[in-house]
């Protein structure tokens, strides 16, 4: 083998010691630039995602209106429902009171059922 002079062995561990520094300066680099990057795109996907909820909760909101005041209106007019067809105007309107409906539907539920048509 040859001989390793103190010098050879400063040198090595010079070349290591700047490799590992550079490689580490890179990363963080590389790390604060994604982070740059994705942020703003991370940002719009939850808003997106925000938006996206509310609208299905609120075309949900909608249609189960729709198909209450329908069910309502045949109990009004008379129109007998099925136990089954009330229990699942019930359910429709637990729904709709969760995702926030209280207007005419509301009003219109609570007489009917006081009168004890549903």
């Amino acid at each position: 083998m040859e001989n390793i002079t103190l010098g050879q062995i400063v040198a090595i561990m010079t070349f290591a010691s700047v490799l590992i520094g550079a490689i580490t300066g890179l990363i963080g680099f590389s790390k604060s630039f994604i982070s740059k990057v994705l942020n703003p795109i991370n940002e719009k996907i939850d808003h997106l995602e925000k938006m996206s909820s509310n609208s299905r909760d609120n075309i949900e909101l909608e249609l189960i209106k729709i198909i209450l005041v329908n069910f309502m209106n045949d109990i009004e007019r008379g129109n007998n429902k099925s136990s089954i067809q009330k229990q699942n105007a019930y359910e429709l309107y637990d729904r709709y009171k969760t995702l926030g409906g209280n207007s005419y539907v509301h009003d219109s539920w609570e007489k009917l059922n006081k009168e004890g048509k549903v």
